[in-house]
């Protein structure tokens, strides 16, 4: 009943219909499925928190279940839909979602999940670098070359491939050298324009 109610994307009723599979059956063969599926209700339903909570439970519940692998997967999708696109919010959850992306390229090195960990990193590594870049030019702009250099050193080291790097790479020059550390913005001056 309650895959019937799944596949007729009945997501709540599904849910529910899981849940007591789960609570009253803890024994079954089937009960990785519904902890499974009831995740998965919860990613239909839009609710990415509660869905990286559920997928969590399969691995930790049901660690020998051939679904861990696909669990693992989709908690770090959750976690990443979960985290705020706008690189100027705070970005926990972004740290988060990378966090567990790294995991889950530990924990399965061979999964076929291993291309879209790697697209998942890097829209979460983007939305870092474009924090780093957006803190770094802010303190620039208000005349804190210092406070600045820090976060752009670390967008350039930590995200080399980032496209904030070059015009993290111009920023970061300009406050060297009003800071009057030329010897140090001719080297990113040059880095920049090689």
């Amino acid at each position: 009943e309650a895959r019937r109610l799944y596949d007729r994307h009945k997501w709540e009723q599904a849910r529910l219909a899981f849940e007591a599979v789960v609570f009253n059956y803890p024994g079954s063969s089937l009960v990785d499925s519904a902890q499974f599926l009831m995740a998965m209700c919860y990613y239909n339903q839009k609710e990415p928190i509660l869905a990286a909570a559920e997928f969590l439970r399969v691995r930790r519940q049901y660690p020998t279940s051939p679904l861990v692998d696909d669990a693992d997967f989709l908690r770090c999708r959750a976690l990443l839909v979960a985290s705020p696109s706008n690189p100027g919010s705070h970005q926990e959850r972004t740290r988060a979602a990378v966090d567990e992306l790294r995991l889950f390229k530990d924990n399965h090195p061979l999964s076929e999940f291993t291309p879209g960990v790697d697209s998942l990193l890097a829209v979460a590594y983007g939305r870092l670098s474009r924090k780093d870049f957006k803190t770094g030019v802010l303190y620039h702009k208000m005349g804190q070359y210092q406070a600045a250099r820090i976060y752009l050193q670390e967008l350039i080291a930590t995200y080399p491939h980032s496209p904030s790097v070059p015009p993290a790479l111009y920023y970061l020059s300009d406050g060297l050298r009003h800071l009057a550390s030329l010897d140090n913005a001719v080297k990113y001056y040059v880095h920049l324009i090689s």
